[in-house]
């Protein structure tokens, strides 16, 4: 074990392959990978892209640098592409009713003080979303 005031290096702890990376990118339709794809920086990679039934948030993507909401709720009848990088990220959790299991369709991600909802089309997408941010977020 290393010096716990010693910078850590690539060699102190080997990245872990992504969970899902057999199956990546993963999206639903390809106008919506087409949205997130057309906003990647370079050398940024799209994980996945997920259709939300949510009353404002319409679209995720996850890349390896960024989550992307598309907010279509916005203020003034307009809609708003939303950049989220991991380090503004403090929380991503599942969100469910009384009656519900806790593991939902639904996931709520936190940037500063803003919850943003996420509401999927089963408990698998919502796995996978909670899962990759997750693993961005820890990693």
């Amino acid at each position: 074990m290393g010096h716990p005031l010693r910078p850590r290096t690539s060699d102190d702890h080997p990245r872990r392959a992504h969970p899902l990376s057999a199956r990546l990118p993963r999206f639903d339709e390809t106008v919506q990978y087409d949205v997130i794809r057309d906003t990647l920086m370079p050398e940024e990679h799209i994980d996945g892209v997920y259709a939300s039934d949510s009353a404002g948030i319409a679209l995720c993507g996850i890349t390896n640098r960024r989550v992307i909401l598309l907010d279509t709720a916005f203020p003034g009848g307009r809609a708003a592409l939303i950049t989220a990088p991991y380090s503004r990220i403090t929380t991503v959790s599942y969100v469910s009713a009384e009656d519900e299991p806790i593991f939902s369709n639904t996931v709520a991600i936190q940037v500063g003080r803003t919850f943003y909802e996420v509401t999927c089309r089963g408990p698998e997408q919502a796995a996978e979303i909670h899962d990759l941010i997750t693993w961005h977020l820890i990693d």
